[in-house]
């Protein structure tokens, strides 16, 4: 897989079912700048289980390329009333902060949408990640709590946000 400064400019992202060697890819050689590094799979063994274990993977975990370039990873898990999809997300490190987020983002909700009609749908993210925030709020969510979750070895402070499908 190829590194490049400003990757999809044009092109379609493209989603497809996560592989068990790529999840393990992505875990182990992900790693993130500080204070980003919080996100690093392997920062919290419980998180890292979960991320390469197929049995334990949410109900769509997609691997997103841009052309042949693995870019990032999409997944989304029916809660609730199942018209209410939970989803979590990460962009490859060497391509946070370049502009690409809003584009990944609103791909993800596009084929969330197309494969699973959610009518409302959610995600936390920690809440130092401000950066994060913009381009979930210019996506069209918002925030709707602040609650503390133990993870990485320690109490952190989360924002739950939420969009209303029929926003985006």
């Amino acid at each position: 897989m190829t590194a490049f400064i400003y990757p999809c400019k044009g092109a379609k992202l493209s989603f497809s079912p996560m592989t068990r060697d790529l999840a393990r890819l992505i875990a182990d050689t992900w790693k993130y700048p500080p204070p980003y590094d919080f996100y690093d799979a392997t920062a919290d063994p419980e998180d890292y289980e979960e991320f390469v274990n197929p049995e334990q993977w949410p109900q769509k975990f997609w691997q997103v390329c841009c052309e042949e370039d693995l870019i990032g990873f999409f997944t989304a898990a029916p809660i609730e009333d199942g018209e209410t999809y939970e989803i979590s997300l990460g962009l490859s490190p060497d391509l946070t902060g370049g502009g690409l987020g809003l584009k990944f983002v609103l791909a993800g909700l596009e084929t969330l949408a197309a494969k699973c009609s959610p009518s409302r749908v959610v995600l936390s993210v920690a809440a130092f990640n401000e950066r994060a925030m913009k381009v979930y709020e210019r996506a069209g969510f918002r925030a709707i709590r602040t609650y503390s979750q133990p993870t990485n070895g320690s109490v952190y402070e989360f924002v739950e946000m939420e969009l209303l499908v029929s926003r985006f």
